[in-house]
C-alpha cells in the first residue's frame, strides 16, 4: 500500500513549486518605502498606485505593476518584468534597466532618458 503525504506538507509544497513556476500572487513581497522624498518598490508582485507629488519614484526587483499620481520628479526602474505608468518633471530623468519592463511615460517637457537592457518597452503617452 503507498504510503499517503499528509495534507499540509503537500500543500506547503505546492506553494513553493507554484510560486517558483511564477504564478502571480495577490500581494507582493519585499519592501516599500515612502517618505517625503522618495518612492521605493522593492521585491516582488506588487500591483500599487501612488501619489508621487515630486518624489523620485524607485522600482526594483520584478513582475511589479506600479501607477503613479501627480507628477514624479525622477524614475528609476531595475530588475523585470515591471510595468510602470508615470508623469515625469520636465527636467527629470527616466532610468530604465534590465529586462522586459513596460513603461508608458508623460512629461511636460522633455526628461533626460537613460535606457538600457533587453526588451523593454518605453513609450510617451499624451
Amino acid at each position: 500500500m503507498a504510503k499517503r503525504l499528509p495534507a499540509r506538507p503537500f500543500l506547503l509544497l505546492m506553494l513553493v513549486l507554484g510560486t517558483a513556476q511564477g504564478e502571480t500572487r495577490a500581494e507582493g513581497v519585499g519592501p516599500i518605502s515612502v517618505d517625503a522624498k522618495t518612492i521605493s518598490v522593492g521585491g516582488n508582485g506588487y500591483h500599487r498606485s501612488f501619489p508621487c507629488n515630486g518624489r523620485k519614484l524607485i522600482v526594483e526587483g520584478s513582475d511589479h505593476v506600479i501607477t503613479t499620481s501627480g507628477v514624479c520628479s525622477d524614475v528609476e526602474i531595475t530588475g523585470a518584468k515591471n510595468q510602470v505608468d508615470v508623469a515625469i518633471a520636465p527636467q527629470g530623468t527616466l532610468d530604465v534597466a534590465g529586462t522586459l519592463h513596460v513603461v508608458r511615460w508623460k512629461s511636460s517637457g522633455e526628461p533626460k532618458q537613460e535606457i538600457s537592457g533587453i526588451d523593454n518597452k518605453v513609450t510617451r503617452v499624451r
